[in-house]
């Protein structure tokens, strides 16, 4: 097989896409076959529940489980495939953490949390876009998938149980926070920096396609900028495992939270919080710069020095 290093970058993208694309597929039909148990191995019964997952409180579980392992194979599986028979590479360059590794995660935890309140007037700004009256129908289109969306995303985090708050941390943080690292940072990412020779507009650029992927017009800026975060703590650091910590932290903090609202352990519902204090963004922007800082002070020769 032609080495790596000499492979046409743009058809190193494309194939990547096309894995993450025939994963995606396989994975739909393993997530339809892994939940007939919940439906008598009717088929039928499955495909009905699908098209309209949320009328029914017992489809919380196996909606979870149709997400999990559709994720689980076109962000895991699909790259880790490619990777290892397209590309011929081990897995292992990708999650080295070079010393001191403590610090450089704890760093990158707390980048993270404060990130989440940096980012916030983002996305109540992105929330309140409006369009032109040329654009009246997607604007229409947009706000209808925000809403159902959002009626998903309800309906998924609301957890009888502990083990249902358990399942709901695999598939909503865990698989997430692996898998779409690994495939837009580790893949993505990487063919975009060699074939536009700049690792920054590579990094932008992905983002972007990140905030895309989710198909939420109105979350679109903030996840992008998420995206470029991400992108930088690999970029600087050589390491997807920090990139993979920070975005199962963004993730699975809010899964936590909203577990402990609905236990009555806490009074804060992050869900309706939807304005924060300007002086609490404000210190999150001052800490956030000042920790980034050390981060990249610490991390920023491991990525060349590990080449």
């Amino acid at each position: 097989m032609e080495p790596t290093s000499t492979r046409n970058p743009l058809f190193s993208f494309f194939i990547v896409i096309c894995f993450a694309f025939v994963g995606l597929l396989i994975g739909n039909f393993a997530g339809l076959i892994g939940v007939l148990p919940f439906f008598d191995y009717n088929l039928s019964a499955v495909e009905g529940f699908l098209s309209n997952p949320i009328s029914d409180e017992s489809g919380r579980t196996p909606l979870l489980i149709v997400q999990g392992i559709t994720s689980f194979f076109a962000f895991i599986i699909a790259p880790l495939l490619y990777i290892r028979y397209f590309e011929r590479k081990r897995t292992e360059k990708y999650l080295f953490v070079a010393d001191p590794i403590l610090p450089a995660i704890i760093l990158t935890v707390i980048i993270g949390q404060t990130f989440m309140f940096l980012n916030t007037p983002v996305i109540e700004w992105n929330m309140g876009l409006q369009f032109p009256e040329f654009l009246s129908e997607f604007e229409a289109y947009a706000q209808q998938q925000e809403e159902f969306l959002k009626e998903v995303t309800e309906f998924v985090t609301v957890f009888d149980t502990p083990g249902q708050f358990i399942l709901g941390m695999v598939v909503i943080a865990i698989i997430p926070g692996i898998g779409e690292e690994l495939l837009f940072r580790g893949l993505i990412q990487e063919k975009l920096s060699l074939l536009m020779k700049n690792p920054h507009i590579a990094i932008w650029v992905t983002g972007f396609l990140f905030g895309l992927f989710h198909f939420q017009f109105y979350g679109l800026f903030p996840r992008m900028l998420l995206g470029v975060l991400f992108g930088y703590l690999y970029w600087w650091s050589g390491s997807l495992l920090l990139a993979m910590i920070a975005h199962f932290f963004n993730n699975g903090f809010t899964i936590l939270m909203v577990y402990l609202y609905q236990g009555e352990m806490i009074n804060f519902d992050i869900e309706g919080t939807s304005e924060i204090p300007t002086q609490t963004v404000l210190i999150s922007g001052i800490l956030f710069t000042t920790v980034f800082y050390y981060f990249f002070k610490i991390v920023k020769h491991r990525r060349f020095a590990n080449e």
